[in-house]
């Protein structure tokens, strides 16, 4: 049985008639996407470049010996990052206009500032049937730099004589320390030094830290003097440091500590005075016994060789002073720094700086070798007991400069990975002491309690460097993190 067909000839043609209506909402509608698709494309285009100029702008104010200097260095780089990331007719953009980059110095005691104003002509399409060709696109950025207070603090320890390809960790790191510098302008930033073992030197930061002092160093040239030996008392570098900034006292200075170590801290400066096992024979008379007590062999392992009680600190940056400490005759580590186990019944709750020697550090971490243990104060035979001690005084350290609320300094951490193998830094305090906000979000449990415990307090940043090769990169995202910032 066939189907009839049934015509409808008044319906013929409507499928065309809507058709053609309809375009007349459809092409405006795509012609307006375009010329908005292009518009946004543009303008995206302009603030990257005008962002890349006002941070170059900004690095480039360190380069140069006056701020006249400075300020027409920033305007010629910044101009030519505007130029290298907004190339000519990009998507047909014409009148590609910068106006001279605008450096700001007096507004605000030890700020600078880099401002960025730009503007393009960008093609319309759909709109030119409006008699539209063109749109102008204008943006303004800006990025920050506060004049800063940096404390250089360098590991010398003897891992740091570790050979990598054909030179040493130790050789590496001078020109990469010294470049670091190169980051700073002489004149307005403030930079100092403290380069530590077991013992700490440490050069007084100054305004013309470029230029020679009164014993004809510079800042770059006691950085090419480091020779590398010794343990790793990271606690009394920080705390000279630290102290460093306070004695400069500067509120509108951004107050900076950068740290860079290859091993966990496995020593510290304490008062053993009253501490010692035969007090009639290691000095009788009765004078402080203050020194760094270290590992020297054994790594965090419970058994190995400890030594004591040391200088812990030195006026040469050859020398670094790592022999008995003041008062210790009659001591039997006074001949023999291995013998501080028979003249020392244990370590004190405290270093000589205030800093808890049994926690708390230890008790939240449970990864070798603290094991969320209290460190033991009687164990100044064990290389791990020394090492749980001296992480713990590092940490509390850390805490006590960042909860400064007057200076408000802030501590930025470089580890280097490589050196020590069997002993390699602990990444998890680097970061703590950086107070990294990455640790908010870290897979790790522990790295997230510790946030949450300081999120409020300054914060800094970790740098990674997985051998010496890597360190330039490291000092060179320090620098870009310290003193740049980027508004609009």
């Amino acid at each position: 049985m066939s189907v009839p067909v049934i015509n409808h000839p008044r319906r013929k043609g409507i499928a065309v008639i809507l058709t053609t209506l309809s375009m007349f909402v459809i092409v405006p509608m795509v012609g307006l996407g375009i010329d908005v698709s292009t518009l946004y494309i543009v303008r995206a285009k302009l603030y990257e470049a005008a962002d890349a100029a006002a941070l170059a702008g900004a690095r480039a104010l360190s380069q140069g010996s006056d701020s006249n200097t400075q300020k027409a260095n920033a305007q010629t780089v910044a101009t030519r990052y505007f130029n290298a990331n907004f190339p000519a007719s990009f998507w047909g953009a014409t009148n590609i206009t910068l106006s001279t980059p605008t450096i700001d110095d007096a507004t605000v005691p030890n700020y600078r500032t880099v401002s960025i104003t730009a503007s393009v002509q960008a093609p319309l399409y759909f709109l030119r049937i409006l008699g539209q060709t063109t749109s102008t696109i204008a943006v303004s950025t800006q990025a920050a730099r506060r004049d800063a207070l940096v404390m250089l603090v360098l590991d010398r320890s003897s891992s740091m004589n570790y050979a990598f390809q054909g030179s040493t960790a130790c050789a590496i790191l001078k020109p990469d320390a010294v470049q670091f510098l190169n980051n700073f302008a002489p004149g307005r930033d403030m930079v100092g030094l403290v380069v530590f073992g077991s013992t700490a030197y440490v050069a007084a930061p100054r305004l013309n830290f470029d230029q020679p002092d009164a014993n004809g160093n510079t800042v770059a040239s006691l950085i090419n003097q480091i020779s590398c030996g010794g343990n790793t008392n990271t606690t009394e570098a920080m705390q000279q440091a630290y102290a460093q900034v306070q004695a400069i006292n500067s509120t509108s200075r951004a107050n900076v500590i950068v740290l860079m170590t290859d091993g966990r801290p496995n020593g510290f400066t304490g008062n053993y005075t009253n501490l010692r096992t035969s007090p009639g024979s290691c000095d009788p008379g009765n004078a402080p016994l203050i020194g760094t007590l270290a590992q020297w062999a054994g790594g965090p392992n419970p058994t190995g060789t400890t030594a004591g009680l040391m200088n812990y600190s030195t006026n040469s940056i050859t020398n670094a002073n790592e022999g008995p400490t003041a008062y210790s005759g009659g001591c039997n580590f006074a001949g023999d720094l291995t013998k501080a186990r028979n003249d020392l019944s244990g370590m004190p709750p405290a270093d000589i700086y205030g800093n808890a020697t049994a926690g708390p550090y230890s008790t939240y971490n449970p990864n070798f070798p603290y094991n969320g243990a209290y460190a033991n104060l009687t164990g100044v035979s064990s290389p791990q007991m020394i090492e749980v001690a001296s992480t713990n005084v590092l940490d509390n350290e850390g805490t006590k400069i960042r909860t400064d609320a007057t200076l408000k300094p802030a501590i930025y951490t470089i580890a280097l990975e490589g050196n020590s193998p069997g002993d390699p830094p602990d990444t998890l305090i680097l970061r703590k002491l950086a107070n990294d906000p990455s640790m908010e979000n870290d897979p790790d449990a522990t790295a997230r309690t510790f946030y949450q415990q300081q999120k409020a307090q300054p914060q800094g940043y970790f740098a990674d460097a997985p051998d010496p090769s890597q360190l330039f990169a490291a000092f060179n995202t320090i620098a870009t993190q310290i003193v740049i910032r980027l508004s609009r």
